[in-house]
């Protein structure tokens, strides 16, 4: 019944929102307000703390100016910093917003506001768990994991940007929500799932038009209204185009953690997987040795050997078949003993539940990392595992599990839950996790409202003829791509076909690329606002984007170097295809062509990884 209750209330807030408000823009999509720049020239005296305070007070969001411990240090809550050669000038104003009206609950915010407006609204994502603000500050370089471009991009756009802790000071898992054995802070875990970034939609726009208004003496009016996020900010977004799409004329949602339960069950399987049994931890010695295997077999799938695997789904590598094995199962430096194979087996293959049904699909087989080795391995193997110790991927799965579904129950194991084994009459048979059905559908309702891949709820967005444009790395390590492939497949299918779902949502897969471009082989950073502007504001909706690849390690992206790549992102489900006799390292040797439909293909790497076909 509580949870019922909570559903209604967010269709109270969402239906109702408060008097005066507009959403996405001010005026209908055909009528839309020049999107000239609004330039205050005294922006420096307009982010004094006491003019911001001005602005908060005068809002129905209980805005309260001040300075926050988890996101940059403003003295007084706001900070003007002058403009440079590089990029223009701008105020951040930092504080809390009211969240719940009923408990008083607050989450905190950042807002990055330049001097040059564009009359754009855009709101970040956060990441994980939230908690945090140094991905979603457009001031700092690491911006750009969440919304690639390149560092500043968004200052000189000119667009106010918004961003939320998410309602919790504490970066880790989900330690913030417990109040005590069997007991957890519900109203902090709702602010997480959906309602901070609901809330702050609202008040983050008001916020924008009251401040311009009053720097320039003159009404201000919204011309555009845009989110995007990366990981836990895809989540962000997905969650926002599935509940609250009217918010935004345009979303973009990166390699989005979608799904936090089933994603949970895959990350902590993978992390037991390695602690199931004393032999079978792979080193990253071993582990550095699977990716020219996996590459000999399936460079060449998409046409050309270029170090690139365009689609892992259409390889037919199995890891238990295919790896080198030790002689009498004896360990060594060049070889995988059983033990060893299985556990990359359950990195790779789908988690099901005892039935053999599909929960959540298995990693790609392209460039294969070792982060399912995180934390310390235990000397005791049967020992509790502390998941937040060091924190991890796991410590989130953990927090899913156990303190958000199961309410911090000290008699629930989330380690007694899986199972591992091989085998079964359905589709997918190697070695894999297993967790029990009855769990995952515990979970689903439990966040419910914090899940983003239930291909029901667009049909508002479609209906509103809203944008979203999703993009997934092709290497993610963290964040399986198959979740994107298999949730935009159930798109298709479900509205009409991959055409007809293109006029409103499109789907790009990055090749060669881990998890929100931050490592890569092949070229993994693009100017996602740019497109979705053209998308929104022209009708030019993107057929490709051109990516770029500046280092092979670093997420720091400095467009004044020479990429040293590039190549076209083709929307799902066409294939970027090679000329045959250019540079391939040249995206004008490549090109993407709507009869390609290659993505859809999918061979026994993808068949063992749960890929719909």
């Amino acid at each position: 019944m509580q949870l019922v209750k909570r559903f209604r209330d967010l269709l109270v807030l969402i239906s109702l929102g408060s008097a005066g408000l507009a959403h996405a823009a001010d005026t209908p999509a055909g009528n839309r307000p020049a999107t000239d720049r609004v330039t205050v020239a005294g922006i420096a005296a307009a982010c004094d703390p006491a003019a911001v305070k001005a602005v908060a007070a005068k809002l129905p969001y209980g805005m309260v100016i001040k300075p926050i411990a988890n996101g940059p240090k403003l003295p007084g809550g706001t900070k003007y910093v002058a403009a440079t050669a590089q990029r223009p000038g701008y105020c951040q104003v930092t504080g809390s917003i009211v969240t719940n009206r009923k408990t008083g609950k607050t989450a905190n915010f950042l807002a990055t506001l330049p001097d040059a407006w564009n009359r754009k609204y855009l709101q970040f994502g956060c990441f994980g768990h939230c908690g945090f603000f140094s991905l979603n500050d457009a001031a700092m370089p690491l911006v750009t994991i969440v919304a690639q471009g390149y560092p500043g991009q968004i200052i000189e756009k000119g667009y106010a940007s918004f961003g939320t802790d998410q309602g919790h000071e504490d970066p880790t898992g989900g330690n913030w929500a417990i109040k005590g054995p069997g007991k957890v802070d519900q109203d902090a875990i709702d602010d997480f799932l959906y309602r901070s970034n609901l809330v702050l939609a609202r008040g983050g726009k008001a916020f924008t038009r009251a401040f311009y208004s009053q720097a320039t003496k003159q009404k201000q009016t919204l011309a555009y209204s845009y989110f995007c996020g990366c990981s836990g900010g895809g989540r962000d977004a997905l969650v926002a185009a599935s509940y609250f799409p009217e918010e935004f004329d345009g979303i973009i949602a990166g390699s989005p953690y979608a799904n936090m339960v089933n994603a949970g069950v895959q990350i902590a399987g993978n992390y037991l997987a390695t602690r199931r049994a004393p032999g079978a931890d792979v080193p990253p010695s071993l582990i550095a040795q699977i990716d020219p295997i996996v590459k000999a077999q399936c460079d060449a799938v998409d046409g050309v050997k270029d170090g690139l695997i365009q689609n892992p789904a259409a390889c037919n590598f199995r890891a238990e078949r295919d790896l080198p094995r030790c002689a009498d199962d004896k360990p060594g430096s060049n070889c995988f003993t059983l033990a060893q194979a299985q556990t990359i087996s359950a990195h790779l293959t789908a988690v099901t539940d005892e039935n053999g049904r599909l929960v959540q699909p298995g990693f790609a087989v392209s460039e294969i990392m070792p982060v399912f080795r995180e934390g310390a391995r235990p000397t005791d193997l049967s020992a509790p595992v502390d998941w937040d110790n060091p924190p991890s991927l796991g410590s989130i799965a953990n927090a899913t599990l156990k303190i958000f579904t199961n309410r911090n129950d000290p008699n629930f194991d989330t380690r007694a839950i899986f199972s591992f084994a091989g085998g079964g009459t359905g589709p997918v048979t190697d070695f894999r996790a297993i967790v029990p059905r009855a769990e995952v559908e515990k979970a689903h309702v439990a966040v419910r409202m914090g899940i983003g891949d239930d291909p029901r709820n667009v049909a508002k967005l479609i209906r509103q003829n809203r944008k979203l444009l999703i993009w997934h790395n092709s290497s993610d390590e963290k964040l399986t791509p198959y979740m994107s492939v298999n949730y935009y497949k159930q798109l298709a299918a479900m509205y009409g076909g991959y055409e007809k779902l293109q006029d409103d949502i499109r789907l790009f897969m990055i090749p060669g690329s881990s998890h929100c471009s931050m490592g890569q082989q092949g070229p993994g950073n693009f100017d996602a606002i740019g497109a979705l502007e053209d998308w929104v504001e022209k009708q030019r909706a993107p057929d490709a984007l051109k990516a770029s690849l500046f280092s092979h390690t670093s997420p720091f992206i400095d467009p004044s170097k020479t990429p040293l790549r590039t190549m076209p992102l083709c929307k799902f489900p066409e294939m970027a295809r090679y000329d045959g006799k250019g540079d391939v390292k040249q995206a004008s040797s490549w090109t993407c062509s709507p009869s390609d439909k290659r993505m859809l293909e999918v061979g026994e790497s993808g068949r063992q990884a749960g890929v719909t076909q």
